[in-house]
């Protein structure tokens, strides 16, 4: 089994101390990480742990900050904070979202048999926190970890229920992962401005043989009107989806498991295209049309035929999108 000291935290950091400064204290009284790596994404303000009154001493934990030269995106950072940790398993997680008080008890839970793949939890948005003041993520998500669970508060997943849950939001942070799944599968993120969690979510829920989901709460995701937050991103940068979408449906296809997951993929890339659509600027509206188009063109006639007769109003109104938008 292995230990609380086996756990690593990746935290890509951009312009935001004083909520590092947040997180790294929460950290400090977690005591459940033996690993801090903060990877400063060439930041204009100093995001320096040690400048921010932070040691591996305070913290519990040997802490590494790693700055970038040139600022190359959340993707790249959480990358090259993974090629430097040392611990078993590792967790991903932004400077400016929360650690849940529950975090420790899922921990406890991933180290408690045989270690799997990786860990999934339930987080709360902040959003729905505000308008609703549920301790939850949106409807959406919700239900398809009510599909995969049922009535449990945890379970290894099966292969149906594995490409089931893949299709909530693809977030980073969410996931405990042991260290050597991620390398020996050569599981990373795309290194691009936006969406560069969608290859990381995918592929982990693809090539992992075990699964863990648990239902408690482990983040906080903090969403707000910033500049590296996506929702206020709406220009050429989004056009940077359609490579990650070509390589996974690639992946997928090559995959032995690739029925299953090809029709939830495809219920996928409707949704994120589409959701897409309505928050660009106009000015690129047409190039976003043009790579959603593109983007339902690589699916092969059999793999929409599968996702046909099981979503079949979805299909109806891709193909009517594939009719207007492509005459």
């Amino acid at each position: 089994m292995g230990q609380p000291e086996d756990l690593a935290i990746v935290i890509p950091v951009w312009n935001i101390p004083q909520d590092l400064v947040f997180l790294l204290t929460q950290i400090s009284r977690m005591n459940i990480f033996s690993e801090v790596i903060v990877c400063d994404d060439a930041s204009d303000v100093d995001c320096n742990p040690e400048h921010l009154g932070f040691t591996s001493e305070t913290l519990g934990a040997r802490l590494t900050y790693i700055r970038s030269p040139e600022q190359r995106g959340a993707g790249a950072a959480r990358n090259i904070g993974l090629a430097a940790v040392n611990a078993k398993n590792v967790l991903f997680f932004d400077a400016d979202d929360h650690l849940s008080e529950k975090l420790p008890l899922i921990w406890r839970r991933h180290i408690r048999d045989e270690i799997p793949d990786f860990t999934i939890f339930r987080h709360t948005d902040s959003r729905v926190l505000n308008s609703e003041g549920r301790e939850a993520s949106f409807a959406t998500d919700e239900r398809q970890w009510d599909v995969a669970l049922g009535k449990t508060n945890e379970k290894l997943l099966t292969r149906e229920q594995s490409a089931h849950l893949c299709t909530i939001s693809a977030y980073p942070w969410n996931k405990i992962y042991r260290t050597g799944f991620l390398r020996s599968q050569k599981i990373n993120c795309s290194e691009t401005p936006v969406h560069n969690d969608i290859r990381l979510h995918w592929l982990s829920f693809l090539k992992a043989r075990s699964i863990l989901a648990v239902r408690e709460i482990g983040a906080i995701h903090i969403v707000g009107e910033r500049d590296h937050h996506l929702t206020t991103r709406r220009g050429e940068e989004r056009l940077c989806i359609n490579e990650i979408l070509e390589d996974l449906t690639n992946s997928i296809r090559e995959s032995h498991r690739n029925t299953i997951f090809m029709r939830h993929f495809i219920h996928f890339v409707d949704t994120i295209c589409r959701w897409n659509l309505n928050q660009v600027d106009h000015d690129i509206r047409a190039k976003f049309s043009e790579l959603t188009l593109t983007a339902y063109l690589r699916f092969h006639p059999d793999e929409f035929r599968v996702f046909a007769l099981w979503q079949p109003e979805k299909a109806e109104s891709i193909v009517k999108f594939l009719l207007r938008e492509g005459a």
